[in-house]
């Protein structure tokens, strides 16, 4: 199943405003874009983007423990580990970085802010 087109919109905002050297896992974009349980929806946005959304930092975008977890393409999971080092993230020897320290943790006011600014609804009602 394919996330609604408002949704993917949400999302690819929300990612752009990932700042260099953090990251946010998949569940929590969703659950700042208000949708509980979203994950799985953020995770085929994330690998459907199209060339018209390349601006988006993709690799910002990790799972739950941390990891890069691009399946089924070897060579797109060395990039986004490539890109993620490239901005300062280690990884430690079990292919994990520290959401600790590398979870950018918006407060609501700017995430309503991020998407306003994109001119899209700061609420998810009506887009799923």
């Amino acid at each position: 199943m394919t996330p609604p087109p408002a949704f993917n919109t949400r999302i690819y905002a929300l990612v752009r405003a990932i700042p260099p050297g953090k990251v946010l896992n998949y569940g929590r974009v969703a659950e700042l874009l208000g949708v509980s349980n979203g994950a799985r929806e953020v995770g085929w946005a994330m690998s459907s983007l199209p060339a018209s959304q390349r601006d988006v930092p993709w690799h910002r975008v990790v799972n739950a423990q941390g990891r890069v977890s691009i399946k089924g393409s070897p060579v797109a999971a060395a990039e986004q580990r490539r890109r993620l080092e490239a901005e300062g993230i280690v990884f430690d020897d079990k292919d994990r970085l520290d959401l600790k320290q590398h979870t950018w943790d918006p407060a609501p006011w700017e995430v309503e802010e991020i998407l306003r600014t994109a001119g899209l609804p700061a609420s998810s009602h009506g887009d799923s």
